[in-house]
């Protein structure tokens, strides 16, 4: 019988999969203007997590450090590895050291694909405060050795 965290981890990996399927095939049919419409469209479904949160409590407007906080609380469910860089009223910088879909994606996409599903991550960044913006200065997909991920204004 499988591990609760086995069974978690292949689910991971079927959803990257699904994420990478997806992707690639948008980016050859539609190139650049399709991956828009991805990010734009994971951005309002993670808003829309977001915005859920808010009203549950587990997010609070303009506390950045309540988005660390409600990541942390979905590790298990996920199985990401993170850790608060820095925090202030202007900026929220994590670090990722374990991604659950890092060697499906270097196996079936593009580096760049973090930029597409992860906007999903700007959305619930966006609940908390519209002005935020995400952005990926390192990312393991580009070959670091871990991924910062910076909201800011």
């Amino acid at each position: 019988m499988p591990t609760p965290e086995e069974v978690r981890d292949v689910n991971m990996a079927n959803l990257a999969a699904a994420h990478a399927v997806y992707v690639e095939a948008v980016r050859e049919a539609f190139g650049s203007e399709g991956l828009e419409v991805i990010r734009e469209a994971n951005r309002l479904r993670g808003l829309d997590i977001g915005m859920e949160a808010i009203r549950n409590g587990e997010l609070r407007e303009h506390d950045l450090e309540s988005i660390f906080h409600f990541f942390e609380r979905a590790t298990p469910f996920f199985g990401f590895g993170l850790e608060l860089v820095s925090v202030d009223d202007r900026h929220l910088e994590l670090k990722v050291t374990r991604c659950p879909w890092l060697d499906t994606f270097q196996t079936m996409a593009q580096e760049d694909i973090c930029e597409w599903v992860c906007a999903m991550d700007e959305g619930i960044g966006q609940a908390v405060d519209p002005e935020l913006r995400l952005t990926l200065p390192r990312c393991m997909m580009r070959g670091d050795p871990w991924c910062i991920y910076r909201w800011e204004k």
